[in-house]
């Protein structure tokens, strides 16, 4: 019974994911992820998107994006990600994400990148080159798989 439900759900997502704009999905693996993250106690959204790129190639579409997430009031647990107003003092973070889909199957991941550090916290250029060159390998090769870049955080661990 568990299984068909996982199953149902799957295909769902599946049909909801085929409506999305390649951004509208990328942001969401991106909230996706950040919410699966062990020490992530809060659930956030999105507050605006940034920088984005859509470059098509013939192994499919690369999308680069820089996306901008806020701290709700509810805790992150599942089931618990909808309708969770904004904590107006809540903590910020910035994400880069790059994500290559497959041109055969396009809501096939090929490659996909993704760090995030809190918005106060200045980039480092060393480390911004260093995510940038992840985005180049994934937008050139499409060989990192479902990569996913260390959350930077000075100090204490986020909530």
């Amino acid at each position: 019974m568990k299984g068909l439900l996982v199953l149902g759900l799957g295909l769902v997502a599946l049909a909801a994911a085929s409506e999305l704009t390649l951004q509208e999905r990328v942001v969401d693996l991106v909230l996706e992820d950040f919410h699966n993250r062990k020490f992530v106690q809060w659930v956030y959204k999105k507050q605006a998107v940034e920088d984005v790129t859509e470059t098509e190639y013939p192994a499919g579409p690369f999308v680069r994006l820089r996306v901008k997430l806020q701290q709700t009031q509810c805790r992150n647990q599942p089931g618990s990600r909808q309708d969770c107003a904004l904590n107006r003092r809540g903590r910020k973070q910035i994400c880069l994400a790059c994500v290559k889909f497959d041109s055969r199957s396009p809501d096939e991941v090929l490659g996909s990148y993704t760090h995030c550090r809190k918005e106060k916290q200045q980039a480092v250029s060393e480390m911004e080159t260093r995510h940038e060159e992840e985005c180049r390998t994934v937008q050139e090769t499409g060989e990192v798989l479902h990569h996913i870049g260390v959350y930077a955080f000075s100090g204490e661990l986020p909530s």
